[in-house]
């Protein structure tokens, strides 16, 4: 995985916007001193589809979706290492997760954390999801006219 030599300023994470795990991932995130900016999105919400017309084609339901601001895009493990790149404290262990030794580790866990998330977050994040579940109706139904589901 390459990571970006020192010139990131920004980048936009696409998450599930549903889910106790993941707001709870995109909570801790926000509250860690960052070297660059970051804007989470839920790939649900109207403004993902704004911010990045055919998103839903990426398919993140299945896999979190990362694009820097260069445009290059990451998925899954690898968006992942590309948040705690974003973290100041964290740049070190990024680094480390996005090399050839470890990064197969890091993609083995994050397949096992997204295909198991739901089940998670009602194990360790109840009240974050209750939390989630009381303010879906601020959020969209998707509307799937074809095999891929378009946030309008």
């Amino acid at each position: 995985m390459k990571i970006p030599n020192g010139n990131a300023k920004k980048i936009e994470v696409y998450y599930d916007g549903r889910c106790g795990m993941c707001c709870t991932f995109h909570e801790w995130i926000n509250k860690q001193p960052r070297k660059f900016a970051i804007d989470f999105i839920p790939y649900q919400s109207e403004r993902a589809e704004m911010v990045f017309p055919g998103i839903g084609m990426l398919d993140p339901a299945r896999a979190m979706v990362v694009r820097s601001d260069s445009g290059v895009i990451y998925r899954g493990a690898e968006a992942w290492v590309m948040c705690l790149y974003s973290c100041s404290n964290y740049q070190s262990v990024a680094k480390k997760l996005a090399g050839p030794a470890l990064l197969s580790v890091a993609i083995r866990a994050c397949h096992v954390l997204a295909a198991n998330r739901h089940s998670l977050s009602k194990i360790f994040f109840r009240s974050k999801d209750k939390l989630v579940r009381e303010n879906l109706h601020v959020m969209e139904e998707p509307k799937c006219d074809s095999e891929y589901c378009v946030v309008k």
